[in-house]
């Protein structure tokens, strides 16, 4: 039977689509941040979605896979933003509040919706999130490659080692690169000579690329992204805070403003005291 060869190019492809989306919310506002932040939830999911599909007849990819899966399900931040896709995709927007920063632009809050915000993400910019979830999911496409090298990346495949492992001919190699069967059938050449010139017509996977993003530095272009710096104390944060679905007043955004802005104004009244 021939062997079908296999690529992690289309899992960094959607890593770079969430990238694009990610580097799109930390300049949008209003309405715009939402589509932009619903882009972003459905692109990063779909990684780990195609990862299954490319590698769904790869020998030993299920078995970790499956430990992947378990680590990701026990992670209660990676879990929050699986539901977020869903929600956004199915039920409605998500649930967020912004604010004015005093260099201008705006930053973003998680809140409490149908679904709770985990800990670790409560008082932190969306787009910090976002990121360190981008991380996350970079990191086991990453550690794909590191475990599947010659089933990751064509130009690792067409070696002798990657034959050896792979177990192919020549003639599937000539086959995945559009040639005719026999076409590198020439005396006195050994396959090792044949894979190296066979290899010219494949892309190699951007092992750079994907090993900067597992590392959670994102870029637009030549820029890397940036994103405000919270500590949880900001009046967006207060605000976060108060909205509580439970809470009658959870959804009454006018009165959950005034009632952070008397909060602070109590505090600073007791730290001046």
């Amino acid at each position: 039977m021939a062997h079908t060869f296999t690529t992690l190019r289309h899992p960094l492809e959607k890593l770079l689509e969430a990238e694009h989306f990610l580097a799109r919310l930390t300049r949008a506002d209003g309405i715009v941040f939402q589509f932009e932040l619903n882009a972003f939830l459905s692109a990063c999911r779909s990684v780990t979605f195609l990862l299954q599909s490319s590698f769904s007849d790869v020998r030993g990819f299920s078995e970790w896979y499956e430990q992947r899966r378990a680590e990701m399900s026990a992670d209660k931040a990676m879990g929050f933003f699986l539901k977020l896709r869903n929600l956004s995709q199915k039920a409605g927007p998500v649930s967020y509040v912004g604010g004015a920063l005093l260099g201008g632009g705006w930053t973003y809050r998680f809140v409490h919706g149908s679904e709770h915000v985990p800990e670790a993400l409560q008082g932190r910019d969306i787009g910090s999130c976002c990121a360190e979830q981008l991380r996350k999911v970079a990191g086991v496409v990453a550690d794909c490659a590191d475990t599947f090298p010659f089933d990751s990346c064509p130009m690792a495949a067409f070696t002798i080692e990657g034959m050896a492992h792979l177990g192919y001919t020549m003639e599937d190699a000539e086959r995945a690169i559009g040639m005719p069967a026999g076409y590198s059938d020439v005396p006195g050449f050994g396959p090792d000579v044949k894979l190296h010139y066979l290899k010219r017509e494949l892309e190699p996977l951007d092992r750079a690329t994907l090993i900067r993003m597992a590392a959670g530095e994102f870029r637009c272009g030549d820029e890397r992204l940036a994103f405000p710096d919270s500590r949880g104390g900001d009046l967006v944060d207060d605000m976060a805070a108060l909205i509580d679905p439970r809470n009658p007043d959870g959804g009454d955004m006018r009165t959950i403003f005034l009632r952070a802005v008397a909060t602070r104004i109590e505090r600073q009244t007791l730290d001046d005291a």
